[in-house]
């Protein structure tokens, strides 16, 4: 297996964590004088687009390179500070639905949780059983009231961890009517006006979103997208499109940005169920755990890993990406007469069936994935 490439999303976790490492164990690094450019590189761009601390890289500049890069990416090799902090991978955000401005949303947790504004100020830290409320007050602000005297903050509430550890506590939003309305890592709440994007239309609404913020690995863990309980390669192949399909969207989405979220928890994107779903179905966490950030990339990318259910017999071209080829299904994945885009079933990328198939018939999870998604390569990025 290759070694694994460090993208864009660990920077955040190796120089924050080396700056604790180097306190703990005495390591530091020094990542060199250059002359001065004023031309951003690409490596520079990546650290400022995720939010890493000026402070952390500033010794890079006026130009950071990619020797500099490489010297992180040994340190993280030589930090163990660091290692533990990535296990579960980069953070997503997730849309799960949204309210009208007449209704309340009611949030608790398995354990003590804190209220932030959008400011990240703390209004309050409450014990786990108790219920918070959070509804539209007007003018663009939600109120917080139930757990606390009724509270005014802006346009966003988090609810998080009262002791900082968000991978294992629970948040119930009590949803009615609804099996699973619990969610790991944090609960976000947020107001939006403007254009309908979520529905694609340009009419002007006011939506209050509930937000599921958590890893990627522990998003993986809820997929909706099967029940686990077919061949275990099958289940690793699923997993591992899953974990890449979210982690491009980290990389590159920009549509549900207003909306306060990546991805959408529908089959709008990929249906993710939470917590709820991963206690039902088991293997898939299982496997999930067996194939822990394993990633598929294409020339040392993020692929994008679109699948469907079934095809005609044969998977479809993507222009504009040279790893979607059209390539034969397996006949359990095979619908003679299906057309492209009929029941959902666009043809491109991998077919669920038709994976199913190959699994059972003795193909590996890494086989089956080389033959969907045409020269990629399946690398463990943490």
């Amino acid at each position: 297996m290759q070694k694994p490439k460090l993208t864009k999303y660990h920077f955040k976790f190796i120089l924050a964590a080396l700056v604790v490492s180097s306190i703990a164990t005495g390591l530091l690094f020094s990542l060199g004088s250059v002359q001065a450019e004023s031309k951003v590189t690409k490596w520079q761009r990546l650290l400022e687009q995720n939010g890493v601390d000026r402070a952390l890289w500033e010794k890079c500049l006026p130009k950071v390179t990619r020797s500099e890069y490489r010297r992180v990416t040994q340190a993280l090799r030589n930090s163990t500070v660091a290692s533990s902090l990535s296990l579960l991978g980069p953070e997503i955000s997730v849309g799960l639905w949204y309210n009208s401005k007449s209704d309340t949303f009611k949030i608790s947790a398995n354990r003590p949780y804190s209220i932030k504004d959008g400011n990240n100020n703390l209004i309050t830290q409450l014990s786990g059983d108790t219920t918070t409320k959070v509804e539209y007050e007007g003018d663009g602000k939600l109120k917080i009231s139930g757990s606390v005297e009724p509270t005014l903050a802006n346009d966003k509430v988090t609810f998080e961890a009262a002791d900082g550890d968000n991978s294992t506590i629970v948040f119930d939003v009590h949803r009615p009517n609804d099996d699973y309305d619990n969610f790991r890592g944090k609960i976000e709440v947020n107001y939006y006006h403007g254009n309908d994007i979520y529905n694609g239309s340009s009419s002007e609404v006011t939506q209050i979103w509930i937000i599921n913020i958590l890893p990627l690995e522990q998003y993986v863990w809820g997929m909706g997208e099967t029940r686990g309980t077919g061949d275990s390669d099958h289940v690793k192949v699923m997993t591992t499109i899953f974990r890449t399909y979210g982690m491009w969207y980290i990389e590159n989405a920009t549509k549900y940005k207003p909306l306060g979220f990546k991805i959408r928890s529908d089959s709008g994107s990929q249906i993710y169920g939470g917590y709820d779903w991963e206690k039902n179905h088991p293997n898939i966490r299982k496997a999930a755990e067996e194939t822990r950030g394993m990633i598929v990339q294409y020339k040392g990318e993020t692929a994008l890993t679109p699948y469907c259910s079934y095809t005609d017999g044969k998977t479809r071209s993507l222009k504009g990406y040279s790893y979607l080829k059209s390539v034969k299904d397996h006949k359990r994945g095979t619908k003679k007469g299906l057309k492209p885009g009929e029941g959902g079933n666009h043809m491109w990328g991998l077919s669920a069936n038709g994976a199913l198939g190959y699994a059972e018939d003795g193909k590996s999870w890494t086989w089956i994935l080389k033959h969907y998604y045409t020269k990629v390569k399946i690398n463990r990025l943490y």
